[in-house]
């Protein structure tokens, strides 16, 4: 873990920084995260799932200072980078080193020490290292700089951790309301989702979240946001047309 200047002038501790300048491509160049519906104020409580190093919430207390976030990542050096980023710019946080699902207990997740945004539980290094091909040459890259940056970005360790469910932090850190629920936990989406009991959905109201279409995971997460009162909107980074990979923006039609 080392420090890296960042292109809007910040500096953040990260891993790699290859992959810290696609972070910021997409958050804070593309504003991946960002919607023209999406509301937030100072105190409102944002539920960071899949924090990584912490880019997206740096870029959300750039842009609404004051809000408060619970944070989660559960790959040990990426937590260590959070951690560090959440102290140095001031950020209001509680962050946990641990994964959210459907159910509590301990996973074991496939971590890429070269490619840490992809490490999860529903790991497949060839679909993996396919869609970053597709996306570095679609990044301009030409072909020798692609196969050379892939040179080991899918080698892998599994790692214990902890899981617990959302119902389960909300009972555990007496959450009243979760203004925004951002999600990216590569292929997980869904699995979050069902760890909200039925009395804690009224809490959550504005969604964010990067869902992997396999298997009709797409269908099944917007359905679920729609059958408890939210309305839905998708988008796709022209990088990644034509793969499985979503944005979903979920607003509760009463917020």
């Amino acid at each position: 873990m080392y420090e890296m200047q960042l292109p809007n002038g910040l500096f953040v501790q990260q891993l790699s920084p290859g992959e810290t300048a696609l972070l910021y491509r997409d958050i804070f160049t593309e504003r991946c995260y960002a919607h023209e519906r999406l509301s937030l104020n100072a105190g409102d409580t944002v539920f960071d799932v899949g924090a990584n190093i912490g880019m997206a919430a740096l870029f959300f207390h750039l842009e609404c200072p004051g809000l408060v976030f619970h944070a989660f990542e559960p790959a040990p050096e990426p937590y260590s980078a959070l951690t560090a980023n959440l102290t140095m710019h001031g950020i209001i946080a509680s962050s946990t080193r641990c994964a959210l699902g459907d159910r509590s207990g301990i996973g074991q997740l496939t971590y890429y020490p070269d490619s840490t945004v992809m490490s999860g539980f529903y790991a497949d290094v060839e679909a993996e290292a396919s869609l970053t091909r597709s996306y570095l040459t679609r990044s301009g890259f030409d072909e020798e700089d692609v196969r050379e940056m892939l040179v080991g970005r899918h080698e892998s360790v599994v790692v214990g951790c902890e899981v617990q469910t959302l119902s389960d932090v909300i009972a555990a850190r007496r959450v009243e309301r979760i203004n925004l629920l951002k999600l990216d936990v590569e292929k997980s989406e869904l699995d979050v989702l069902r760890g909200l009991r039925e009395q804690d959905w009224p809490k959550v109201r504005q969604v964010v979240a990067e869902v992997h279409d396999i298997n009709g995971a797409l269908k099944s997460f917007t359905g679920l946001l729609e059958a408890h009162g939210f309305d839905v909107e998708l988008e796709q980074d022209d990088l990644l047309s034509g793969t499985e990979i979503y944005e979903v923006f979920a607003f509760r039609k009463d917020h």
